[in-house]
């Protein structure tokens, strides 16, 4: 892998994500739809980009990370698409978080098109996309990921090889399911005692021993810190397409698809911009209680 890549969607995730490939010494091309967020790079020493064509040029790799499927095409696609700019034999690496079937698509375009192409969505969250210390999860032909693996790894401390096209999306959703369900979980843990009329620090405490998701996002429920860390409407997203793997699979998950009912409702509330704990405002209007620290 060569030294100029281009790295188009710089939100949350992305932003520090590029920070890091700058810092290694990688010379970078920048675009986002938003273009203030790109144009923060520009003093780093980003070339800021108008198209994500115009990024994809002279690059050697091409990374990718944005919200959803349909942006994902949006962003790839048509004339002003990377694909469009990339010249043959180029590594087009999506990093978003997408269903199987979307990047094996992908996959397939860029395939005829002369391209190479891998998936890599991630986990860690903010505090490791800006520490460089992701877990990412690859997709792809093992000489692809040998050659990505540089690349990735000025992102992330573990770069797994997770098998053939689809295999690293379908391990990242069920790793986000987990994680919607152990919040909800969580929640309705807070809402049962509280209700009952236990001290809610109390509680927290006693939860956080059942996951380190829960030791982390407890005191933030207790403190009504809802700003996101991981958007609700990110996580609704994640659910649903967890949800749609498993039915193409023949696959039962029901658990989440009443975690995808709660997190309809919190949507519904005007939710969606805060973080995945959010969903226990609709709990606590249901139960008729405030869980916070008394």
């Amino acid at each position: 892998m060569t030294r100029t890549a281009a790295f188009i969607g710089l939100g949350i995730m992305g932003g520090r994500m590029a920070r890091n490939v700058l810092k290694a010494g990688y010379a970078l091309r920048a675009y986002n739809r938003t273009a203030a967020k790109a144009e923060a790079l520009r003093p780093l020493g980003a070339t800021i980009a108008a198209t994500p064509c115009e990024a994809a040029r002279d690059a050697d790799a091409v990374i990718t990370m944005v919200a959803d499927p349909a942006a994902l095409a949006a962003v790839l696609e048509g004339p002003d698409g990377a694909m469009a700019g990339c010249r043959p034999g180029v590594l087009v690496i999506d990093m978003s978080t997408v269903d199987p079937g979307t990047s094996q698509a992908m996959a397939a375009r860029a395939l005829a098109l002369g391209l190479r192409y891998l998936e890599a969505p991630v986990m860690g969250g903010v505090s490791a996309a800006e520490q460089g210390t992701l877990t990412i999860m690859v997709g792809g032909t093992a000489e692809d990921f040998a050659a990505a693996k540089p690349l990735l790894g000025t992102m992330g401390k573990k770069v797994l090889h997770a098998g053939p096209m689809g295999h690293a999306s379908v391990l990242k959703l069920s790793a986000n399911l987990v994680a919607a369900l152990i919040v909800t979980a969580m929640n309705e843990g807070l809402i049962l005692a509280t209700k009952a009329g236990l001290d809610p620090a109390l509680v927290a405490e006693v939860l956080a021993e059942r996951a380190p998701l829960i030791e982390r996002a407890a005191p933030r429920v207790l403190a009504g810190d809802f700003a996101a860390r991981f958007p609700l409407k990110l996580s609704h997203k994640d659910v649903r397409l967890a949800l749609a793997t498993g039915r193409s699979l023949g696959v039962p998950l029901s658990a989440l698809e009443t975690v995808a009912e709660l997190q309809t409702a919190a949507l519904a509330k005007g939710l969606g911009d805060q973080d995945q704990i959010a969903t226990i405002q609709v709990l606590e209007d249901i139960a008729g209680v405030r869980v916070r620290t008394r």
